[in-house]
């Protein structure tokens, strides 16, 4: 197994003294037995340690697997030695994607806020989603809270037109609805002719969620005209 495969495969189980020792780029030690430092040549060929951006098949960096698995350690420790943020695998995930995906609140923090790149927020796979269309379908409200404030956009589309509100409407996560449409309250307007987050949880029969867009200003005529348009089709 070559040094890359090494730290992937450290990184993804959460073996921390591994990664450091890898890259850290020390055999033992980088000193001579007791004569001193070793000369710059020596030194050069002592490192032989991985490329802290290497990808495996998947796309996927030691970050992402990291950040996938929860190690908060491997995170910070990948970070300090400048592993990049602003890596996608092979369908367009970022790290920060899947942290958001599993709902880690301290790695998606992490991710924005240490280490010599940060996070783009609004960076899209190839579905065109972002970190938040994957906190809002799974629920993970912490996740939602901090990318609210980090001004993550929560009007962008994903390829099938769904924003981040309409996927917790979907899914039936009230509690995301609630903090998406206090915060962004334009996004109760009807400008799609697709579908509405109305249209989402009724189909889905979460009645909880019908309710408080409801209460919230949410226009049924707008979601008759889309009934309608789509049986004229």
């Amino acid at each position: 197994m070559g040094k890359d495969q090494e730290l992937l495969e450290a990184a993804r189980t959460g073996n921390v003294a591994l990664v450091e020792k890898l890259l850290s780029g020390r055999k033992g030690g980088i000193l001579g037995g007791g004569s001193g430092p070793l000369p710059l040549s020596n030194l050069l060929s002592i490192w032989r340690g991985p490329n802290v951006n290497c990808t495996d098949s998947s796309g996927y960096t030691a970050l992402h697997h990291a950040a996938l698995n929860g190690h908060k350690e491997i995170v910070l420790k990948l970070l300090q030695y400048e592993a990049s943020t602003n890596v996608a695998d092979n369908k367009g995930y970022f790290p920060i994607h899947l942290a958001a995906w599993k709902g880690d609140e301290e790695i998606v923090k992490i991710l924005i806020h240490h280490g010599p790149s940060h996070s783009r927020v609004n960076e899209q796979n190839n579905e065109n989603e972002t970190a938040l269309h994957c906190a809002a379908q799974y629920g993970h409200s912490e996740v939602v809270a901090v990318l609210l404030d980090e001004l993550t956009d929560p009007t962008i589309r994903n390829s099938k037109l769904e924003t981040p509100l309409d996927l917790a409407a979907l899914y039936g996560r009230l509690r995301v609805v609630k903090m998406i449409i206090s915060a962004h309250p334009n996004l109760m307007s009807c400008n799609t002719r697709k579908h509405t987050p109305l249209h989402l949880a009724a189909r889905n029969g979460h009645k909880a969620v019908v309710q408080v867009l409801l209460e919230a200003g949410m226009d049924v005529s707008c979601q008759v005209s889309l009934l309608l348009a789509r049986l004229q089709k």
